[in-house]
């Protein structure tokens, strides 16, 4: 008995350096999220030339996304992670410092070179992360995925839409997405959550929230050129984050029911 006891601790011991991943898909969809909210509310407040309330959105969304590129520092093993982990930190310092230096509101008019690192980090951090192919698997992955891929587009749309010259004059392309591919993508990740999910009765009823308001700007997303409405787009892809958030935190929190014998 001594012996297979003594057996489990030195298992348990080692696991680490076995190399067991201490981070988490569902850290690395949390932190992305983060960047493409940090540049929605950056270029929001260009649309709104700087005012007070969206100068607080961007100032919020830089501290969510500071945290969740902590928790990753926190939970690194192993080379591989910390070196991503160290990799991301440095990008996140010239994005936080370009992403707080939005100038509408001083100067009436938002640097192009701030608005061109604020565009292109977050793709180069994007790169390290996909290029990372270690992270733990957790239930829902692919809910993350969808929301960060959702504020993705948000974020070109709002680029888009501060810049007078439909955007040419915002950065180089590298890291743009295409509407007419981007839409059609989107709806299929949401269709798979809603097939992947179906025995999740609250999970199912937050994708179908955001199918419905989907659909309010659905046809924006398609015909920019022709119908753009950044305030709206905005408010509603800030719902259907939030929708999805809470509804993975609730499911997170809740206590498992006992397997066994009839539920009182």
């Amino acid at each position: 008995m001594a012996m297979r006891l003594l057996g489990c601790l030195v298992a348990l011991a080692i696991l680490p350096l076995n190399g067991m991943a201490a981070i988490t898909n569902a850290d690395l969809e949390e932190f992305e999220l983060g960047l493409w909210r940090v540049r929605s509310d950056f270029h929001m407040l260009t649309i709104m030339t700087g005012g007070e309330r969206y100068a607080a959105d961007l100032d919020r969304s830089i501290s969510k996304a500071r945290s969740a590129l902590s928790k990753l520092d926190s939970n690194a093993e192993g080379n591989e992670e910390r070196q991503l982990v160290s990799a991301l930190n440095n990008e996140w310092k010239r994005f936080q410092d370009a992403a707080s230096s939005n100038t509408v509101a001083e100067q009436g008019y938002t640097d192009t070179y701030t608005t061109q690192d604020v565009n292109l980090l977050p793709v180069v951090m994007l790169e390290k992360i996909e290029a990372f192919k270690g992270g733990v698997d957790g239930k829902y992955d692919d809910v993350l995925e969808l929301s960060a891929y959702l504020q993705r587009m948000t974020s070109e749309y709002l680029n888009l839409s501060a810049d007078p010259s439909g955007g040419m004059a915002a950065g180089t392309d590298e890291g743009r997405i295409e509407f007419k591919d981007a839409v059609p993508r989107f709806e299929t990740m949401l269709d798979k959550a809603k097939k992947n999910h179906a025995g999740d009765e609250a999970m199912s009823r937050a994708l179908n929230q955001v199918g419905l308001k989907w659909t309010f700007i659905r046809e924006s997303m398609v015909k920019f050129y022709e119908n753009a409405v950044p305030f709206l787009v905005y408010r509603y892809t800030k719902q259907m984050v939030d929708t999805l958030d809470q509804s993975i935190n609730l499911a997170s929190t809740e206590v498992e029911m006992p397997t066994f014998g009839p539920v009182e």
